[in-house]
């Protein structure tokens, strides 16, 4: 379970990733990345001064010996020797901290695997479409961090993947921090994170906004920074003392469901998870009475004060309460949704807690406009909707209507995909599901054709495609194989024009123009299983990818089975490619005969990352399908025009 930057299990994983781009980069000339180990050993807190090489220990359960490595702020000590509660550290701190927590630092028995991807898209994209997923080394390869040419024109943008290879029971691993070198045009700048004047952290080491005004000692009646210091103190030490301990969501919107046609967010995720402390005004809990209305029973609304370092503790800085969180209050054992949030009038309006109204959680399907959504209500006033939202909307009604998948019904000539198709070809009803989730309805039964030479289905779509774009070809097949003769799974290629898929018992083969990449299985294909193919070709990215997934058929008799046992990868290979690949075949891609049977055989216009692929195989409707060329079923249609073999 990953609880925001801290991980739990082995398989867990997480995202660093940049909120704003870097800009004005050449390229990076180093990295590094800062993880920490929590266990039941780092209990308590340490008292670090500076020049002192003793750190004192509170409530601390140390169990380190000579040479063990530890990390307080942002940096790493070597324990030189362990008394009781004190540790004594061979490196001179030269900071101070008062009930530091302390993290130990990842070994063979626990630590991350990291790897990233990048992109150069537009400022306002949030990255876009990005680059598979690459290990994260210091090699100067062309595809690896250290040796990417960028374009200082453009803005960068950088995700870092952290996977949990290994992790021991009752331990937990955090993502400290991560930080670049980048050279820009006019020289080397390090990246670090930022810390405001405001920070409760003084030993947290990193790049700084402090101030320090060197003024004399005259009398100045208006400086009230030290009562309003200690006033902000006062507010976290009552909060720590008799303050009520909750159960607090962090709840963010899903910019991914944001629907532009209503101009709200449909979906709303609960981001983050902690543990804080609110005080109730002068103490007044709400009564236990139950309230009834048209709408059902509920419980009468109550105002509370959360502070700021409360918050801050819990989920990191700059992070406020806000509309729509909900927190579980135990001593009353009830769910609370946050209904408002206002800043307290207090002393010297120092902002120190937020007054935040209660009232009863209700389970929501749907969100209303946020701050967000409402400057982009008055960005239209100066803008029409068809000027800003015109492309949007065009793909928001494709997604709901879904022409290409549903116009077989009404379709008076052809189905809009398929354009004719062999009268021998078998069309089985037969489901495919997996934990009852329907993955198929139908399927192509390839073997049921006697002419090989001739094409079993040929679709509307045309094989070709530019340099400046990519594609992604997924497909289900069931192989029933007699030899290790090629079964081609989709051809698009012409002599040494286009691209051709073709599975054996062995390996899978991709003929892309005048190459052959041949990918083996590291399970070979067992006949009467089901077999998804994900193929990516990233033309902005130079590389091919080809993954294959078993299907576990014990998955309907089993529906717990996790999605990666139910759906398990058996072939990842890729390839770098010397240069962007095109052609124009100069025919339509089809399906030929073979010993095997296929459905949902689709074209994308993107590729398609590796966290999604899962998804995408089990989509029976498509989702994204103003990103498809193909989606094809394998749907019966009366309405289809058949052809004879030739005499």
């Amino acid at each position: 379970m990953v609880t925001n930057f801290t991980a739990t299990e082995i398989g867990d994983y997480l995202y660093a990733r940049l909120q704003e781009p870097y800009t004005d980069i050449i390229r990076i000339t180093n990295w590094s990345i800062l993880a920490g180990i929590n266990s039941p050993n780092t209990i308590g807190t340490l008292t670090v001064s500076n020049g002192n090489q003793v750190m004192v220990g509170v409530n601390t359960n140390i169990n380190m010996a000579n040479g063990d490595k530890f990390i307080v702020g942002s940096k790493e000590f070597t324990v030189d020797s362990v008394t009781g509660q004190n540790i004594t550290v061979q490196e001179v701190p030269d900071f101070d901290a008062i009930d530091a927590n302390f993290y130990l630092s990842p070994t063979a028995n626990n630590y991350f695997s990291y790897s990233f991807r990048w992109s150069q898209e537009d400022i306002s994209s949030d990255g876009g479409q990005m680059s598979e997923l690459r290990p994260l080394n210091t090699s100067l390869a062309s595809r690896d961090i250290l040796g990417l040419v960028l374009d200082p024109t453009k803005p960068l943008w950088i995700d870092v993947k952290a996977d949990v290879m290994a992790l021991s029971s009752l331990y937990s691993i955090s993502l400290l921090s991560v930080t670049f070198e980048l050279e820009t045009q006019t020289g080397t700048i390090q990246s670090c994170p930022q810390i405001c004047n405001d920070c409760t952290d003084p030993y947290l080491i990193g790049c700084t906004n402090i101030v320090v005004d060197c003024v004399d000692p005259i009398y100045d009646p208006y400086n009230l920074s030290k009562p309003t210091a200690i006033y902000r103190q006062l507010s976290e030490l009552s909060t720590n003392m008799w303050g009520h301990e909750v159960k607090y969501f962090k709840v963010e919107p899903d910019n991914r469901s944001r629907d532009v046609v209503l101009m709200e967010y449909s979906l709303y995720n609960v981001a983050a998870q902690g543990q804080l402390k609110i005080m109730v005004p002068d103490n007044e809990m709400p009564t236990q009475d139950f309230q009834f209305d048209i709408f059902g029973m509920g419980w009468e609304d109550f105002e509370v004060h959360i502070t700021k370092g409360q918050m801050e503790a819990a989920f990191g800085i700059g992070k406020p309460p806000r509309a729509r969180d909900y927190l579980y209050f135990p001593l009353m054992n009830r769910m609370y949704e946050v209904a408002s949030v206002a800043f307290a009038d207090e002393f010297n309006m120092e902002m120190s807690y937020w007054r935040v109204m209660l009232r009863k959680y209700e389970e929501r399907t749907s969100t209303i406009v946020d701050d967000s959504a409402i400057q982009n209500e008055m960005d239209n006033l100066t803008q029409g909707i068809e000027e800003v939202f015109g492309e949007e909307l065009k793909e928001e009604y494709d997604k709901t209507t879904k022409p290409e998948q549903y116009q077989t019904v009404f379709s008076p000539v052809g189905d809009g995909i398929r354009e004719r198709i062999h009268n021998s070809l078998t069309i089985e009803d037969t489901e495919l599901r997996n934990k009852w989730t329907v993955i198929s309805k139908n399927n192509y039964d390839l073997s049921s054709i006697q002419d090989q030479g001739l094409e079993a289905l040929v679709y509307k779509e045309s094989s070709e495609l530019s340099t400046s774009n990519s594609l992604a070809i997924t497909a289900w097949f069931q192989p029933n194989f007699t030899d290790n003769i090629e079964q081609t799974i989709i051809d698009g290629r012409t002599i040494n024009k286009g691209l051709k898929i073709t599975v054996n018992q062995t390996s899978i083969k991709v003929y892309l123009n005048g190459d052959i990449q041949t990918y083996n299985f590291d399970v070979n294909p067992q006949n009467g299983h089901w077999y998804g193919l994900v193929f990516n070709l990233n033309n902005k990215f130079k590389s091919i990818e080809a993954y294959v997934y078993k299907l576990n058929s014990a998955s309907n008799r089993h529906p717990n089975m996790p999605i990666t046992e139910s759906i398990k990868q058996v072939l990842y290979k890729n390839t770098d490619l010397a240069s962007p690949e095109g052609w124009v075949a100069g025919k339509q891609w089809s399906l030929m005969p073979a010993n095997m049977k296929m459905t949902n055989i689709r074209l994308f216009k993107k590729t398609i990352g590796q966290d999604q692929h899962r998804n995408i195989l089990q989509q029976y409707i498509v989702r994204d399908n103003h990103l498809a060329k193909i989606i094809d079923n394998a749907i019966p249609s009366i309405q289809l025009r058949r052809y004879n073999q030739s005499r």
